[in-house]
């Protein structure tokens, strides 16, 4: 399996927008990604997202350049921004017999994530900034079974 993990683009302080949209600058960052991660995404099988409007906007955006419909992505608590890696990986069980999956979510949760299937021992800090994504290629859905593939 290969998992994208994305974090959510730039998004809206609460003051101005309590459900923290992208920013404009957010959007035009993930149009970006989108537009570079295209070709090398190839034909995504599932989309989730966490249910936080900017994580949902980051997925769609996303998705579109890879192909895949705005109404086929899943909201999922599995990805919010307290999420265990014993919940995210439970998810990711459950998606078993698709080959290519995009998850957008949140700190620390997709950092957390990314450090649980990359490492059986000692933690591996990767950096998310905003619209910060990665491939990690899965032997198993388990702790320490991924191959860090590409870090944008």
């Amino acid at each position: 399996m290969d998992l994208w993990l994305v974090r959510h683009g730039e998004a809206v302080p609460e003051s101005v927008d309590p459900s923290r949209p992208l920013s404009a600058h957010g959007v035009r960052s993930i149009e970006e990604a989108a537009s570079f991660l295209a070709g090398r995404m190839g034909r995504l099988d599932f989309v989730a997202a966490s249910g936080k409007r900017r994580a949902r906007q980051t997925a769609e955006i996303l998705a579109a350049a890879a192909g895949y419909p705005a109404d086929r992505i899943v909201e999922t608590a599995a990805l919010s921004p307290g999420a265990t890696p014993d919940a995210f990986v439970a998810f990711l069980a459950e998606q078993e017999g698709k080959e290519n999956i995009l998850c957008a979510g949140h700190l620390p949760s997709i950092a957390l994530f990314a450090s649980f299937l990359l490492s059986a021992g000692d933690p591996v800090k990767l950096v998310f900034g905003a619209g910060a994504a990665c491939r990690i290629r899965l032997s198993a859905v388990r702790r320490g079974a991924g191959e860090l593939i590409l870090l944008l």
